[in-house]
Parts: C-alpha cells; sequence; structure tokens
C-alpha cells in the first residue's frame, strides 16, 4: 500500500486536501504533488505522515515491510511523543498469529514483517493486513488492522478468527453477529456467505483499529 493509495483513501472518506494537509503537518502542495505521482524526496515530510498513518517510515515508504522473517523484540514501556505514548506492535503474517494468540504474556522475541509505532493500547495486540475482499467496503484487502486479543468480544464487533481446520491461510476476518443464539460469521461483501462460530474455532481478537476507532 503507497503513499498515494493512502492520501486518495482519505480523500475519499471527506476530507479535503487542505484539511488533510493541516491534519498531516505539511502544505497542501505536498498532497497535491503525491497524487501527481511526485513522492516527497525530504525524511521528514515522509515522518509526518507515518505518523498520521501509524506506520513505520520504511514500510510507507518501501509500499511493503522491510523486513522477511524477522525477529524483534516487543518492549513493555510506551515512548513519549508528540501525539502521546508510542507503543511498537509487531506486524504479522496470518500464519504468525499464534504467537499472540496462544499464551497469556506476548513473547519478549517474535517473528513478523516488521514493527509498527502506534498508541493503540493493549501488551498482546498485533497488526495483519487484511488478505481478501470479503470484508469490503469497510476493509480493503491489503489494508492494515490492528488487533487486540484481550478485548471483550460481542455481537457487531469485528474479530479474527481461527478456520475449523485451524489452517492459518485459512483463517476469517468477520463480524460477528448472533442470530437465534448462534454466533454467527458474517462476511460484509454479499459474494461470500454467512457461517456459524464453530466450538473448535477460537476467536483472535477483535479489531481495535482500521486507521480509526471502530
Amino acid at each position: 500500500m503507497n503513499l498515494k493509495t493512502l492520501v486518495h483513501r482519505e480523500l475519499g472518506e471527506g476530507l479535503t486536501e487542505e484539511e488533510l494537509a493541516f491534519a498531516v503537518g505539511v502544505s497542501v502542495r505536498t498532497v497535491v504533488s503525491i497524487l501527481a505521482d511526485e513522492l516527497p524526496e525530504d525524511d521528514r515530510t515522509w515522518e509526518q505522515f507515518a505518523q498520521y498513518f501509524h506506520m513505520d517510515t520504511d514500510f510507507l515508504r518501501s509500499g511493503g515491510p522491510p523486513h522477511t522473517n524477522g525477529l524483534f523484540a516487543l518492549t513493555e514501556n510506551p515512548q513519549p511523543s508528540p501525539i502521546g505514548p508510542l507503543r511498537k506492535v509487531p506486524l504479522l503474517r496470518w500464519d504468525q498469529i499464534d504467537q499472540m494468540v496462544s499464551r497469556e504474556e506476548p513473547p519478549r522475541l517474535i517473528q513478523a514483517e516488521t514493527v509498527l509505532e502506534t498508541d493503540v493500547p493493549g501488551p498482546r495486540t498485533f497488526a495483519v493486513q487484511v488478505k481478501d475482499n470479503s470484508m469490503q467496503p469497510l476493509f480493503s484487502e491489503g489494508e492494515i488492522i490492528f488487533v487486540n486479543p484481550d478485548s471483550p468480544t460481542e455481537s457487531g464487533h469485528y474479530v479474527l478468527t481461527e478456520s475449523e481446520d485451524g489452517c492459518p491461510e485459512k483463517a476469517l476476518l468477520r463480524q460477528l453477529r448472533e442470530i437465534g443464539g448462534q454466533l454467527i460469521l458474517h462476511p460484509l461483501n454479499r459474494r461470500y456467505e454467512d457461517r456459524p462460530l464453530t466450538k473448535q474455532q477460537r476467536i483472535w481478537g477483535r479489531v481495535v483499529r482500521l486507521r480509526k476507532n471502530l
């Protein structure tokens, strides 16, 4: 996901170019230039956009994770910043999620794509990229969401669940609904079908942020 795509998405949600520029702390000309495929040349501008989108600067510049199968240390103490305390949250592949959800305490070292700085709370909170279009229009493929395994879940919440056979590649991002006493995993895209949540399926966590609070 590149910077131009993210800017387009913000404007598509109702912000004007002037409002976005003010929120990021850059000039309107900078926003217009990005839309014209002229990316910023100075590091400070990239840092400002990365801070606005709650992303690692290298991740934003490259359009993807700068590391593959990296081993990262997770620190418990948030670091102060102008927008409040920031912590490092791992960006995981779907097959790496079990590291965070299978234990009550987060590991000190974790295999991850990269780490992202964010103000999203929760010691076991992790980030993951949406893998398909089953939850459009709210969740787009490739978009980063933050998931907290410790947040209580109820009908109406968006959750990650493991698949019925436990295969990470088949895990689901769905809206949790209750119909007639049965919990249902509901896709927002009508091309996909509702599925019952079985007793064998763990809820890995609740989606707590998609660039904004849900």
